[in-house]
């Protein structure tokens, strides 16, 4: 039987500061939320951040103002577990935020092609369309309540 409580310490925090990671994303701490995730990995190498809180990442740094600092993380959140289709919700605002509107388009599509949820499906149609048009969608306006939303 081999002890180690130190590392065993470091392997029980580690998730709880993805939690914090992920709490911070939302109030818009990107620097901070980032930090904690980098932290939570370096306390055990082994820990596998879900795209889950990858997502938080994506969708609240869009949301918060930082859709180019971001978007890598929602690149790689989207490759790391390509069954979890929220992500394409959240890369598709990042990437209409930052001037990909083709990205943008081809995941809110796949987003809705996927989803039930008549209301949000008619939403993120909306989007679509509008994209399409070559209108942005995502007024002030519309990120604060989108926001408000998710809060």
């Amino acid at each position: 039987l081999e002890l180690e409580p130190d590392k065993k310490a470091r392997q029980l925090a580690a998730p709880a500061k993805v939690e914090q990671g992920a709490n911070l994303a939302k109030q818009g701490e990107l620097t901070k939320a980032l930090s904690l995730y980098k932290e939570a990995q370096q306390l055990d190498p082994n820990l596998k951040i879900y795209a889950y809180y990858w997502n938080y990442i994506c969708w609240f740094g869009s949301l918060h103002g930082y859709a180019a600092d971001v978007i890598d993380t929602c690149e790689k959140a989207a490759a790391k577990e390509p069954g979890f289709l929220d992500i394409l919700n959240s890369r598709g605002l990042a990437r209409a935020l930052t001037g990909d509107t083709a990205g943008a388009i081809s995941d809110f599509q796949a987003y809705v092609d996927w989803i039930e949820n008549d209301k949000l499906k008619a939403k993120v149609q909306k989007w679509i369309d509008e994209l399409g048009a070559g209108k942005n969608p995502f007024t002030e306006e519309v990120l604060k309540g989108l926001l408000e939303e998710s809060l």
